[in-house]
């Protein structure tokens, strides 16, 4: 066999793998979690009666209920941390741990508003943005900055342009700009672009909402901590979607390597940094001014709700923990800010309908920040 159909033939039966493992993995279960109902199949029989029977209050196992009690007061109060999810993991199940954490982030009460607020909002431009009458009467306000994610330029199958939502964005009124930044450079780089393009926005007299995608949310959270208050009192929300804000172990562990196989070199200045120890190192030093109102926003999967571009990714991982197919849970949320997690998807399938959900977004944010004292 030669060097070409070599490869070929191994992603081709790849293919039929995932197919195989998404088609029967898991148990069936239906049940709400965080406000969201959903019908999937997880991991494990802790998990199916921790989803179906026990957050329904339907408490039939004394043993594993005064468990599950044991774990909600030990974690009582905050979001559960990569080494508590790790541990939930090895002691149940990785679909467990994820539904506890979409549990605990349903659980904060700013949390929990901004989920109701959204809900409504979603909902009305689910109506109104396909027949053409959604208006957004504060949009004339606000510019709207789009950072794109890695390799956008090459991977435009994935969103990682986020074309779609800046069209749709652009159909409701908003003034909408995007950086270029360097497809696959380092977070390091692109970040001073990132820099030069808030700048360059704030004499517009507008307030200025941001919008991340993965590699490009540490790009954003570098950026606004280098400006620091004082370059940035025109920002008023950074929305930071899938943000892979302390690296992922894909890279470190080299899970996919083949990249450059479909979309040819690529910098590795660039892939180094998005190591976990880089990042994480990283990570600590972000100091994001006060006044930005931040929204993590991410996808929540189960083994019968990964998609299948994302299972590559999803399924390695998971010896580590909980993950959207890309990033591990945790890693995605910046503190101090307000988290948004739809159970079900993931970070290559956050929202079947990303128009519609962007406009939602947005519009979500702005009724927040002008709602407040």
């Amino acid at each position: 066999m030669n060097r070409i159909t070599c490869p070929l033939a191994l992603r081709v039966s790849w293919v039929f793998i995932l197919l195989a493992l998404s088609a029967c993995a898991g148990l069936p279960v239906r049940g709400t979690v965080g406000g969201q109902t959903i019908a999937t199949r997880v991991d494990s029989e802790v998990a199916r009666y921790y989803l179906g029977s026990y957050l329904a209050g339907n408490r039939t196992n004394p043993t594993l209920d005064a468990r599950i009690d044991q774990i909600y007061q030990a974690i009582d109060g905050h979001l559960p941390s990569r080494i508590e999810l790790k541990e939930l993991s090895d002691e149940f199940s990785v679909d467990f741990a994820a539904l506890y954490m979409a549990d605990q982030i349903a659980r904060v009460p700013a949390n929990r508003r901004f989920r109701s607020a959204f809900n409504q909002v979603y909902e009305y431009t689910r109506e109104a943005f396909p027949e053409g009458r959604m208006q957004v009467p504060q949009a004339g306000n606000y510019d709207v900055l789009f950072v794109p994610t890695y390799l956008y330029k090459r991977l435009t199958f994935t969103g990682a342009d986020m074309a779609v939502p800046r069209k749709a964005l652009q159909k409701v009124g908003f003034t909408c700009h995007f950086v270029e930044t360097q497809d696959d450079g380092t977070i390091e780089a692109n970040a001073d672009l990132v820099a030069a393009a808030i700048r360059g926005l704030a004499p517009s007299g507008r307030r200025l909402i941001i919008v991340s995608a993965s590699k490009s949310g540490p790009e954003v959270a570098l950026a606004l901590t280098k400006l620091g208050p004082a370059e940035t009192h025109h920002v008023a929300a950074w929305i930071n979607t899938v943000g892979a804000l302390q690296g992922t172990p894909l890279i470190d562990d080299r899970v996919l390597p083949e990249v450059e196989f479909i979309v040819g070199k690529v910098n590795p200045a660039g892939v180094a940094s998005m190591t976990t120890t880089q990042s994480r190192q990283r990570f600590e030093s972000f100091r994001i001014p006060k006044h930005v109102f931040v929204v993590n926003y991410f996808g929540i999967p189960t083994v019968g709700s990964i998609s299948f571009l994302a299972a590559k990714g999803f399924y390695p991982l998971r010896k580590y923990g909980p993950n959207d197919g890309i990033v591990l849970l945790p890693d995605m949320i910046f503190p101090d800010g307000v988290t948004l997690a739809e159970v079900g998807s993931d970070h290559l399938r956050l929202n079947d309908h990303m128009d519609i959900a962007g406009v939602a977004l947005a519009v979500t944010v702005i009724n927040w920040l002008e709602s407040q004292p």
